[in-house]
């Protein structure tokens, strides 16, 4: 197995970290990107800066494009990749396969949506394939199962709605904890204890209902607390920051 990296930002890092992590070898690995300042994160992982020159003789199994919307052209027509001998799967919100195909004058393109924690083997991703790409997923997703779970999409237009729910979703559910973070500073500074115990709840009792009815008593202080969070309409907070999102990657696709 032979990967490419377009780019190395968080995300192309965490996916780095994961797949090295899960027993892939550095060698196997090759980034491009225009950030000398990453110079570091490849010393200390033992993976190669692939020259722009050495690209095109570089035989890879999948690219993984990993930049911003607005570099996803320049970086798929500015590289010497020979697009006809590899896939190109790309990790960028919002642009579809069929602009993802006329960038790189090829039908071999597929989309996914893994998350940051792909670095600790936790990614949930999203994968979405045509139909003459299907064969190659049989090569691709035992490659992401290294960083976590994948799920594939029978329509392209669900990675919208999985961009704002997964892909989003951990820092709206973080942003919500920075109200913990506050109040158990007063008691404890364990934070992370704090969130697994929730995950583990939510393991051991089969789900997120039956883990809050273990917590809470009827008219106690869970009860009430709760009672108070759906009067202020949590519930709403929450698809207001989803819809947002997913409007944003609709808006990233009409963009580009």
């Amino acid at each position: 197995m032979n990967v490419g990296f377009l780019g190395c930002g968080n995300i192309a890092q965490a996916m780095i970290v994961g797949l090295l992590d899960s027993g892939l070898k550095p060698a196997s690995i090759n980034v491009q990107n225009r950030n000398q300042k990453k110079k570091k994160f490849y010393e200390k992982n033992s993976i190669k800066r692939l020259a722009v020159t050495k690209a095109n003789s570089t035989n890879f199994d999948f690219i993984f494009l990993c930049v911003k919307p607005a570099d996803a052209k320049d970086a798929i027509e500015g590289s010497t990749i020979n697009w006809g001998k590899t896939t190109l799967v790309s990790v960028v919100a919002g642009i579809s396969s069929q602009k993802l195909k006329i960038f790189a004058n090829s039908e071999k393109v597929i989309r996914i949506m893994p998350t940051t924690s792909a670095e600790f083997g936790k990614s949930i991703t999203a994968i979405f394939m045509a139909e003459e790409q299907k064969k190659q997923t049989k090569k691709l997703i035992p490659l992401l199962n290294k960083m976590g779970s994948t799920i594939e999409l029978s329509s392209e237009k669900d990675l919208h709605e999985f961009t704002a729910v997964v892909g989003s979703g951990q820092a709206f559910i973080m942003e919500a904890l920075k109200q913990y973070d506050e109040k158990l500073l007063k008691f404890s500074k364990n934070l992370s204890m704090f969130v697994s115990s929730i995950a583990q709840h939510i393991e051991l009792n089969n789900g997120i209902e039956p883990s809050i009815k273990k917590i809470m008593s009827l008219k106690g202080t869970t009860y009430s607390g709760l009672k108070a969070l759906k009067k202020n309409k949590i519930s709403s907070v929450f698809k207001s920051a989803f819809k947002a999102a997913e409007k944003r990657s609709k808006e990233i696709q009409n963009e580009y």
